[in-house]
Order: C-alpha cells, then sequence, then structure tokens
C-alpha cells in the first residue's frame, strides 16, 4: 500500500496551485539568461574586423580578455602622417594623408583610444602620459572630426591674435582657410580664464558619447600644457569649469 500525504499537505499544495494560476505566475519559472553584451559601431562603414584587432592589441597590452572591451566609438579620420599622428620622440613621419579610424575602447569608467588606418594593418595607441606639444606661437586649438559626413575642422589661436579655420573633407580636400583676429586683450583675457578655471586638470581626459549615439563630433581642446577630448552631444553634461572654457573659446570664433 501506498504512503497518503497528510490531508494539511495536500491542502497546502491546492492552495500554491489556484494561486498560481489566478495570478499567471507559474511554480517554477526559469531563470532569463543573461544579456549578451554588444559593440556598439558608431559610424556604418565601420568594418568588424577592425574592432577585433584592436580589443586583441589592447588585451595583450593590458591583461584583460577582449571579450570584455568594448569599442564606443570608432569615427572616420584622416591622418596627416604616417604615424597617424602619433610620433614618438624624434620619430621621422611621412608627410602623406591616411585614411582611417580613431577608435576608442572601454573597460568600466576606462577608456583608451587608438589611431588606426583604414583596415588596422597600422594602429596607434595614445598613451595617457603622451606630452602635449604645441608650436611656440599657438596659445589654443581645437580639433573636431566626426558626423555623417566625416568633415574634420581645426581651429587655432596665435599669440599675435591670428585665428585660423581649417576645413577638411573625406578624402583630404581642405576648404579655403578662414581667417581674422582678435584683440590682444581677449587674448590675455583667455590664457588668464584657462588658468582660473585650472584647464590643466582635464589634461588626458575623454568625455564619450552615450552607447548607441549617432551623428556627432570628438572634439579635442589643447592648451600648451594639456589635452582633452569629448563628445559634443554630451557637452551639457561636462564639469561646469570646462564648459566655461568652451564658450569663451566659441566667442572667439
Amino acid at each position: 500500500m501506498r504512503p497518503q500525504l497528510p490531508l494539511k499537505l495536500i491542502s497546502s499544495i491546492a492552495l500554491i496551485s489556484t494561486l498560481s494560476l489566478m495570478s499567471g505566475i507559474p511554480l517554477l519559472q526559469a531563470s532569463a539568461a543573461p544579456a549578451r553584451s554588444t559593440t556598439e559601431l558608431l559610424d556604418y562603414a565601420y568594418p568588424k574586423s577592425l574592432s577585433w584587432r584592436v580589443r586583441r592589441d589592447l588585451a595583450r597590452r593590458v591583461g584583460i580578455p577582449a571579450n570584455n572591451l568594448r569599442v564606443m566609438e570608432a569615427q572616420r579620420q584622416t591622418w596627416r602622417d604616417a604615424c597617424l599622428e602619433l610620433a614618438a620622440p624624434d620619430e621621422l613621419c611621412a608627410q602623406q594623408l591616411v585614411e582611417g579610424w580613431r577608435i576608442v575602447v572601454a573597460h568600466g569608467q576606462q577608456t583608451w583610444t587608438y589611431h588606426t588606418d583604414a583596415n588596422g594593418r597600422s594602429m596607434r595607441l595614445e598613451s595617457a602620459d603622451r606630452a602635449v606639444t604645441l608650436p611656440r606661437n599657438v596659445v589654443f586649438r581645437s580639433q573636431s572630426s566626426g558626423g555623417f559626413a566625416g568633415q574634420s575642422y581645426e581651429t587655432v589661436l596665435f599669440t599675435d591674435g591670428r585665428v585660423q579655420q581649417k576645413l577638411t573633407f573625406v578624402g583630404g580636400k581642405n576648404a579655403p582657410v578662414r581667417s581674422w583676429r582678435v584683440s590682444p586683450e581677449r587674448v590675455r583675457a583667455f590664457q588668464q580664464l584657462l588658468d582660473r578655471e585650472q584647464f590643466q586638470t582635464f589634461n588626458q581626459k575623454t568625455f564619450p558619447a552615450t552607447p548607441g549615439a549617432a551623428d556627432f563630433f570628438v572634439v579635442r581642446l589643447t592648451s600648451p600644457n594639456s589635452s582633452v577630448e569629448y563628445a559634443d552631444i554630451e557637452q551639457e553634461k561636462l564639469p561646469r569649469s570646462l564648459k566655461t572654457v568652451i564658450q569663451a573659446w566659441d566667442s572667439l570664433r
């Protein structure tokens, strides 16, 4: 004879089954599968093979598995020399235009920036301690690139008050250089503002775009001793003092 279940146990099972049917919640529910991480490719023409090459190179350098690294930004870039504008000290670089990519790789809150050619056969990693170099007669420089059109801009303020802006199209063609002047007083006021807002504290920092964002420019601001990068669509989220510098710079342009 089979042992019979106690009456209280049978009643409890029946009650639980009834509540399950009324609520629509099954007695046993499989746990949801973990979401798979995806790589955000911010340019439709970005070659997927390049993502793996960059992540594999960085994994070898920093000891983080390549699968744990994510490409946050991939922007077309026309580099102005064969060293992809990341020449080592005393390195001689052929002066030629190189079509390629500027790629930002992330792991948590840490980011690394690569310069590559079109297919990743040549790539260079920006060093965190890479010295900021500007000609002695330059006070400030902004460089921006990106957008669906792939254009790049460079604006330079010289110590004598001259301002020059160069527009480069995809393929390396340049528009006529725009030039204008600002007064010596405004140049000095801008230099004082850089000191007052402690622009040097942002040296080598990057403020990337939100993953999935598109059609934005990556802007690099450079003073004689500091350089910072940010995505223009994230400007309102930047630190107050950095926004003050950007607003003052825009007023000179």
